[in-house]
């Protein structure tokens, strides 16, 4: 079990997916909306930072609401992610004590559960390009791929990230406050090209490549090589760094809850 624990974990789709989907219901239960309202809540905060700050940052509203939407949309999955993925195994630690499962599933779980939303999420993008007449190109068929290494992204991090701060309940301040930081250090409301010679802040910026990979496919426009490079190389090393934590302490994790 722990040699394969990830791969056993991702491969019981039927499982987080059902779990994933259920943890949905039950938190629109009875809401006429359902997760539409997390829909709707992104579009109006779009819509008032897009108008906002196209004329702080002097920059045409049909340009900056589109690219402002779509990464807002981003990263509130990487960050409710990264956030739930700090404590999936705290939560789940009733579960995890009584049911010999792959510890992966409870993350499988939280990072399905997240996506699910950030796909009622999407069309807000899409239908503001719609309003100011601008249609997706050849480019947008991108898009399912970028989602997908997104998404892969996002469990090696829960992963490690549910492992370490079962054992050191401190990761969780710490991530939090770093993930603060983190948002207006990521181009999300504003673009690389204003920082000038200082754009490396956003070249060397993993988040950054994470979004990109996702956003210039919705907005039509090429995705840079070196995000692809970012956005793999991060898979790589990523779950080579989780399946390390894994293998190491996978039998603690229980003891540790």
């Amino acid at each position: 079990m722990p040699r394969s624990d990830i791969l056993n974990g991702i491969l019981s789709f039927r499982v987080w997916g059902t779990l994933g989907w259920h943890d949905i219901k039950q938190r629109y239960r009875r809401s006429v909306l359902g997760p539409l309202w997390f829909t709707l809540s992104t579009a109006i905060m779009a819509c008032v930072l897009g108008a906002l700050y196209s004329t702080i940052l002097n920059q045409p509203v049909s340009q900056y609401l589109p690219f402002l939407a779509a990464g807002l949309v981003v990263w509130q999955f990487i960050s409710a992610s990264v956030l739930e993925g700090c404590t999936v195994f705290i939560v789940s630690g009733a579960l995890i004590k009584q049911i010999n499962l792959p510890l992966t599933i409870h993350v499988c779980r939280v990072v399905w559960r997240n996506f699910i939303i950030l796909l009622h999420s999407i069309p807000i993008v899409v239908l503001s390009l719609l309003i100011f007449g601008v249609l997706p190109n050849h480019g947008f068929f991108l898009l399912p791929i970028g989602l997908f290494l997104l998404l892969i992204n996002a469990v090696w991090v829960s992963v490690a990230l549910g492992i370490l701060c079962s054992r050191y309940r401190d990761v969780l301040p710490i991530v939090s406050n770093l993930l603060q930081i983190a948002f207006f250090l990521t181009p999300v409301m504003w673009s690389p090209e204003i920082l000038k010679d200082r754009s490396w802040i956003a070249e060397f910026n993993p988040l950054y490549h994470l979004i990109q990979i996702v956003r210039a496919p919705i907005l039509s426009e090429i995705i840079p090589l070196k995000s692809w490079f970012w956005a793999i190389g991060m898979v790589v090393f990523g779950f080579i760094f989780s399946q390390y934590l894994m293998n190491r302490f996978r039998n603690r994790v229980a003891y540790w809850l």
